[in-house]
């Protein structure tokens, strides 16, 4: 069972008051259009089991075909259900970086290999001369390094490639992929709208294969707030280009204070040296970070930035750390 133990940032029970720097979200949120439509949404009634309108409202906006859009309660929830469909007892499965834990645990879980290959041109080459694995998995942008991949270099990876791009909205410029029959997106839009606790999240993916995923979701699995929520998503785009470039201007400053490696993103990375006793060190403060252990790399912790009244209490309690000046090296 240690294997399967719980890793994620973010609360770790129902009394968790710490200031929480460990969760990739938009610190601007929530957005409070999607919550009035979430609290707006009828209650009496079963929802559609179809889901039509929001399947078609997403697929619109993405020039997707409503058959080929799966709803989903978080990424987690469809990570699992995608694991379920496509994974078998001792299938290869390939993770370009440091997978999401969930995704290794639901591989793990139906008896798969999960193979970890570094996140560069050996290890692209490496995944696409592998015939025999029949899934590719990457977070794209990765999680915790912000390390992005045209995805349209993946073609010819001979199975199903699944891209976990929960934090994509949050680049400035993400480039355009055409879709192919092995590709499946999985989107994660509550981090976006600082609206975790929605559990937002859908894939776009080809269309039996998207129908085989929907087979595996019990009846009626998405309340009805949570689908009326994304079928709202598609008009959320001034929301988006209102809060996130503050978001990545704070966090550009916040990681140059701390000595961290800027990703373009609203989150990045600091070499510490010893991750966990800098985390832990940090929470005896009132403070939460990420130890990044649990991506293989104990030297590091990973920062999402908050307000910057917020940020200001991080940096002030971080000057009270011993971290070897070696540590935070970038060289």
């Amino acid at each position: 069972m240690s294997a399967f133990a719980f890793t994620h940032g973010g609360p770790q029970g129902p009394d968790d008051a710490l200031l929480d720097f460990s969760v990739n979200t938009n610190p601007l949120g929530p957005n409070p259009a999607l919550v009035r439509a979430w609290h707006d949404a009828p209650l009496a009634d079963y929802p559609d089991p179809h889901y039509t309108r929001a399947r078609e409202a997403l697929a619109a906006w993405h020039g997707w075909h409503p058959d080929g859009v799966a709803l989903g309660v978080g990424a987690s929830e469809l990570l699992h259900r995608l694991a379920r469909l496509l994974v078998r007892p001792s299938d290869v499965v390939l993770s370009l970086g440091a997978p999401f834990g969930e995704f290794a645990l639901a591989v793990a879980q139906q008896g798969g290999e999960l193979r970890v290959l570094p996140r560069d041109e050996g290890g692209l080459r490496a995944c696409l001369a592998q015939p025999a694995a029949r899934v590719l998995y990457l977070s794209n942008p990765h999680n915790p390094t912000g390390h992005y991949l045209d995805l349209n270099r993946l073609r010819a990876f001979a199975g199903v490639v699944i891209a976990d791009e929960a934090y994509l909205p949050f680049m400035a410029a993400p480039l355009a992929v055409s879709p192919w029959p092995g590709l499946v997106r999985v989107q994660s839009p509550s981090k976006a709208h600082g609206l975790l606790g929605m559990r937002l999240a859908y894939a776009l993916a080809e269309p039996n294969l998207a129908r085989e995923l929907r087979t595996l979701q019990p009846a009626w699995a998405i309340p009805s707030p949570l689908a009326a929520a994304l079928e709202a998503l598609p008009k959320q785009g001034d929301f988006l280009a209102r809060t996130l470039p503050t978001a990545r201007v704070w966090a550009k400053q916040l990681a140059q204070d701390l000595g961290g490696e800027e990703t373009g993103l609203h989150f990045f990375t600091v070499r510490v040296g010893d991750a966990a006793a800098v985390a832990a060190a940090l929470r005896a403060q009132g403070i939460r970070i990420r130890d990044c252990a649990s991506f293989g790399l104990p030297d590091r912790v990973r920062v999402a930035a908050r307000t910057p009244a917020d940020n200001r209490k991080l940096i002030e309690a971080w000057q009270t750390l011993q971290i070897p000046e070696r540590a935070t090296s970038r060289s």
